[in-house]
């Protein structure tokens, strides 16, 4: 999923003025066609916003399940959806520490 709301230089969930601004200024016109049928439109919008966050938070489980520690990862951190506080490049564990993301996620996983 291409983060529409990072490749305009905006936050999610920019106010529609902001949207406007940022669709006009860029020079990319694909992106802003896609900016424009999908953040512009008030019906497609909330739908591209649930499914958007759905998607950071399963990455977000990837990486704390050391799913990214892989060869591929390195690709993968190069996508749009990427968070900008995260590594670009595997995320490496040391001997000891690798069970505690996953612990941690199983405990807000089951509310605890």
């Amino acid at each position: 999923m291409r983060d529409l709301y990072a490749r305009l230089g905006l936050g999610f969930g920019a106010d529609e003025s902001a949207l406007r601004r940022a669709i006009a200024a860029t020079s990319d016109r694909e992106l802003a066609r896609r900016a424009q049928a999908v953040l512009l439109d008030a019906d497609r919008r909330p739908a591209h916003d649930a499914v958007y966050l759905v998607a950071r938070r399963l990455r977000d489980w990837r990486v704390e399940l050391l799913l990214e520690d892989a060869a591929w990862a390195t690709a993968l951190a190069d996508s749009d959806l990427v968070r900008p506080d995260l590594p670009a490049v595997p995320l490496a564990s040391t001997s000891g520490t690798a069970l505690a993301p996953r612990s941690s996620w199983w405990r807000r996983l089951l509310g605890r």
